[in-house]
Parts: structure tokens; sequence; C-alpha cells
């Protein structure tokens, strides 16, 4: 579970710069190359055997993972994400239309800008007509970065007036109605096109691009499990470093995890890590405090890395000293509930009924009143995309899917325990992409 950190709206008004009309992308860098397997430190850097204040936290096992592709530099990379393959952006560039309608669309969330043109800009649209080359719409701030992130059929247009000026002028001779997202395009900016374009019909979709982003590619889950080792290799490195001894409290623990991240190969980070002590570990979505981790505290830590793009979200809950009965058998019944969801998640399977499934382990603890948000989300270029395992999902998994498993309980007043996994469902069953240990760790 994650909160998205907060960014300002993507597509900036009045944006200076001149008009170059459409024109095709400058250059073009090489396709992925395949690279000898990277490996991941079997265990955190070892602790001086006289080292009192980390004497019982135990070395974290982080086995080798399977060989990926990456890009071979980037400035070398095709299009922005560094994982989207020429011929894919094509497909995906049809589908799109496809699942509007046979109409033409206007993208306008970042994500899915990226996900179709391989622009990484904070301010641009896609305009993807019936007829004709798509048009990347974006201003003088970006004229140079196109050249080398957007490749064929996509040209690009630099606007002078901003990017709702852009899309209008690209857009005038637009024949029939023009399918947008509805979850992004905002009120404003629909009366302004509409303003501009006052004899074109638009159409909002719900789930436009995000039903495309839900099925990953090869490249696009080795992207995420690139995130997953980054995270995991600086949880790991937080945990033999903090000096817990000293009581840090959440705001420094924070901090240090951010730094770690970042450190160890992290774009920007997906959302701001959660970190909770004591009492507080039963707000599932707390902003890190002055509050200190004291003995005989839970410390739950939600947190994730970014690479090429794409987001892993881990959580973690830990206790400060030797556990009480209760926080034990609290993480216990979480662990129980959590390791049944990833025993049920497959292709096939509606997600509601993995949400039950967690539920029903609940319940059968007497607990199921203090779990009340779902049970995992999708993840990719968004740290929050679908499917969403919920109780009110219509979704189904299917082969691509990577989702998030976290069930958690939270007792008001005491502490909450969460565990927190990724996984990518195949043609026959699951595979966990997360690696760190799920035992209830004594700090």
């Amino acid at each position: 579970m994650a909160r998205e950190r907060g960014r300002p709206h993507p597509h900036e008004r009045g944006a200076a710069g001149r008009s170059r009309g459409l024109r095709p992308p400058l250059r073009r860098g090489p396709p992925l190359e395949r690279v000898r397997p990277r490996v991941v430190p079997a265990h955190v850097t070892p602790l001086r055997p006289r080292d009192r204040r980390h004497r019982r936290i135990p070395r974290l096992q982080l086995p080798v993972r399977s060989r990926c592709a990456r890009p071979a530099s980037s400035r070398g990379r095709r299009g922005g994400s560094g994982v989207t393959a020429p011929g894919t952006r094509r497909g995906r560039l049809e589908a799109t239309t496809e699942a509007a309608g046979r109409r033409s669309v206007l993208v306008t969330a970042r994500s899915s800008v990226r996900y179709l043109s391989g622009f990484t800009g904070s301010a641009g649209a896609l305009w993807i007509p019936l007829e004709g080359p798509p048009v990347l719409v974006t201003d003088f701030r970006y004229e140079e970065q196109v050249g080398f992130e957007v490749a064929d059929p996509i040209r690009t247009h630099i606007g002078r007036e901003g990017w709702i000026r852009g899309v209008a002028d690209v857009a005038a001779d637009a024949r029939g109605p023009i399918a947008f997202e509805a979850e992004s395009l905002t009120i404003a900016d629909h009366e302004s096109l509409h303003g501009m374009l006052p004899d074109i019909v638009f159409v909002p979709l719900r789930d436009l691009i995000g039903t495309l982003r839900r099925v990953k590619t090869r490249d696009e889950v080795e992207a995420i499990e690139r995130a997953v080792a980054v995270a995991e290799a600086a949880f790991s490195r937080l945990l033999s470093s903090m000096e817990w001894a000293a009581a840090p409290s959440e705001r420094e623990i924070a901090t240090a995890l951010e730094m770690e991240l970042r450190r160890g190969g992290s774009d920007p980070l997906p959302f701001d890590p959660i970190v909770a002590a004591g009492e507080r570990s039963a707000l599932p979505h707390a902003t890190p405090t002055d509050r200190r981790v004291e003995p005989g505290d839970l410390l739950l830590i939600d947190f994730g890395a970014r690479v090429d793009g794409y987001c892993s979200d881990i959580t973690r809950t830990l206790v400060r000293g030797t556990p009480e009965p209760w926080q034990a058998a609290l993480h216990e019944q979480v662990l129980e509930a959590q390791t049944t969801a990833r025993e049920t998640v497959g292709n096939g399977v509606a997600c509601r009924d993995v949400d039950r499934a967690v539920r029903a382990t609940f319940a059968r603890h007497d607990m199921d009143g203090f779990f009340g948000h779902g049970t995992g989300h999708g993840i990719g270029l968004d740290v929050h995309e679908g499917p969403s395992l919920s109780s009110r999902s219509e979704d189904v998994l299917e082969p691509g899917n990577v989702v998030t498993v976290e069930p958690g309980l939270y007792l008001p007043g005491r502490g909450g325990v969460r565990i927190e996994d990724d996984v990518r469902i195949g043609e026959a069953g699951a595979r966990t992409l997360t690696r760190l240990p799920r035992a209830l760790v004594r700090l």
C-alpha cells in the first residue's frame, strides 16, 4: 500500500517557446541488449562481532535474481521508459484506438503518455488520430528531449502557448468524436479544449489506457524486478546501519531509507515511505513524525523504488526488542492471511476471491473487523494501477498482471501489522517477486 508522492499538474499552461509544427524525431537509440546476470548481495554488510547495537538484527537473505535485460545506457535508450520496443509501441497505439471504439484519442495522463510514446517529460499530451501519425504535443523545454525519447511513428509538435493550444492546433481537422481519459483530464481543461474546438464532441472513457497497461511485457516485469531489488537492498542496508539503541524517530528512519533508495539506484521515489512506530503503526497511511521507536514498539515500514519508470511497493513490520504475545499473534495472523492470498492468486482467479480469502482467514481469528482496506492493487508505471484486489472488484487476474498482496490488521491505540509483496501472474500460477523475509524482525 502506498501514498503517491504529490506532484504538480503534468500539463502546464503558457509554456514559452515558438511553434515548430509537426516534425519527425531527430534520432533513435539502439535496442535493448542482453547483459550478464546481475546479482543482489547475498546478505547485508557484515556487522562487527562486538557491535552491540545491531547484534539482534538477523542477516536478511536476498537470493541471486534471474538474468534480465537492461538498456545499454541512458543515452542509448529506445524511448523514455527504457523498456518499450518500437514494434510494441506501434501495437499499443493501434490497441488504444480500438479500445476507444475506433475513435481518435487524446491521452493526457503522464504515465499513459510515457507508456505509449516513451516521453518522460512533465508536460505533454499525445494525440492519436484515426488517420495519420500520432502527435506528441509538448513545449519548448522538451524540444531536444523528445528527439531521443520519441520514435517513429510518433511525430512531435512544440507548442507556443501551452499544451491545450497545441492539441487544438493538431486536432483542428479531426473528424468524429475524440475519446479521452476520464480520470486524467480536468473539468477546466475540458472546457478550454471545447472552447477552442467547439464543433468536436469529447467522449470520456474510464480506464482507457489502464486496461492495456495491466498486462506487462517481459521487459516491463524485469524493470519491476529491478525496482524490487533496489528497494530490498536499501531496506537491508537501513536495518544494519541505523542506531536502533538510540531510539531513532520515524522521520529519521524515513530520511535514511529515502537516501538508501536513491543511493541504490532508484529514480524519483514512487511515494514517500510510510514509517509508523508503536500505536501509530495502526494508521495504515501514517506520515512520519518525530515519534521515536522505543523498546517494545512495533514498527511498520512501507517503501518502494522506481527503476526505468516502473515501481515496486513493499511493506514489512518489525519490533524493537522482544515482542509481546499480542504482537507476535497479530503478526502471525497477518502472515497467515498474506500466505493464503499469495497461494490464491493466479490466472483466471477473480480478484474479489483473493480478498475474500484474506477476510475469511481473519474471520477465523475473529479479527476481520480490523482490516479495512483492499488486499492489493496493480503496479507498473504508477504505484497504483489495475487490477484491484478488493471486495468490490470486477477484475479477473490474467498472465502479465503484477499486483501487490498486502493484508493488514490495525488495533487502534495499540499498533498494526502489514506484510506486502509484489507478485507476477503467469500462465500456470504466480511468482512472488519480493524476497525479503516475512518474519517479525527484532531490532
